[in-house]
């Protein structure tokens, strides 16, 4: 059996998906296999032209119907057989040292179960994208009180998890782990879906993992049941070309959306689960937050009765002076934006 499996889902981008293969094929590491998860793609990927170009170190797997990347890659971790694996978007990249360096983290302590990599922005967005990664990963350094960087590799204790709740970087999003500590991490999240009293099996709770954010998801479950540390080198490499959720109002919209949902699972599932029972207190306030997110994106879209129902379940998770001010001002006449 190789020793790492690499999971790629694509859906229709075979001239990238032709470079994240290359990526690995030049890898210092020899001992992996890679995952195709063809996710609907039409047409279809080309197995046959993808072994004759790549080896027969490729599993191609193929859902006729796009189920979207988190179920696509729960699919390609369930048909591997390495024992490490390494998640990567049809869109992005491996530096070549990038498996060998991971790996060795990870076999030089035994406690670890799972390795974030240092992330790289790469394509006409990446000065960008670097600089707002590096803002975002120093306030997750100083909140999670990191133990220190030796040899190039930072440790993470329980602070993690709180901290990632303001913000999950891209680098807390790209990861090798063990494909246990992977399957771990995954069913805790489906338990916590499967306390919807609509979903009635772990397949509907899949199947209910839609993008935005969902990587950061995961991270989040990760951080709360994991050992784990950070790799600083910059190995995985990412395209920056205006993919982000920011951009357009109502992609903004979605990202709120999804953080409200993410939100209300974790505090669902911190009522139930001894995993995340002692972070109820920190998952309610940013779930709190996420509800005041949605009800200024609101009013600054000139929905004033949205705003004050986000406002209304802001409060009612977690009244603050600062949000009953905020209600204040939205009874102002005139538009009056807040302070």
């Amino acid at each position: 059996m190789p020793r790492i499996s690499v999971i790629i889902p694509t859906h229709n981008r075979p001239g990238l998906l032709r470079e994240a293969l290359a990526c690995i094929r030049n890898q210092t590491f020899s001992d992996w296999e890679i995952v195709i998860v063809d996710d609907g793609s039409q047409p279809p990927v080309d197995t046959e032209l993808l072994r004759r170009d790549f080896g027969t170190q490729l599993k191609i797997l193929r859902n006729d119907k796009p189920l979207k990347q988190p179920y696509a890659r729960n699919q390609g971790v369930q048909a591997a057989t390495g024992d490490v694996v390494v998640h990567l978007d049809d869109d992005d990249l491996l530096a070549p040292h990038a498996l060998e360096a991971g790996l060795a983290v990870l076999e030089r302590d035994h406690a670890l179960e799972l390795v974030y990599l240092g992330v790289k922005g790469f394509g006409e967005g990446a000065i960008h994208f670097d600089a707002s990664q590096q803002q975002a990963m120093q306030a997750v350094l100083s909140r999670s009180n990191a133990s220190g960087n030796q040899s190039g590799v930072i440790r993470f204790g329980t602070e993690l998890f709180p901290a990632l709740l303001y913000s999950v970087p891209m680098a807390f999003q790209r990861s090798i782990e063990y494909r246990t500590t992977w399957n771990k991490v995954s069913a805790l999240r489906r338990r916590a879906y499967m306390l919807d009293p609509d979903i009635d099996d772990e397949e509907q709770a899949m199947r209910r993992l839609r993008p935005p954010l969902r990587e950061s998801e995961w991270a989040l479950y990760a951080a709360a049941c994991c050992k784990t540390a950070l790799l600083l080198d910059p190995v995985y490499l990412q395209r920056c070309e205006k993919q982000g959720y920011y951009s357009v109002a109502s992609q903004r919209e979605r990202a709120i959306l999804s953080m409200i949902d993410i939100k209300s699972h974790l505090l669902g599932a911190a009522k139930e689960f001894t995993e995340l029972s002692s972070w109820k207190s920190a998952i309610r306030k940013s779930l709190s937050l996420a509800y005041f997110s949605q009800s200024y994106f609101n009013f600054r879209n000139s929905r004033r009765v949205a705003a004050y129902g986000a406002l209304f379940n802001a409060l009612k998770i977690r009244p603050t002076l600062s949000y009953l001010k905020f209600g204040v001002r939205l009874l102002l006449p005139g538009g009056n934006m807040p302070d």
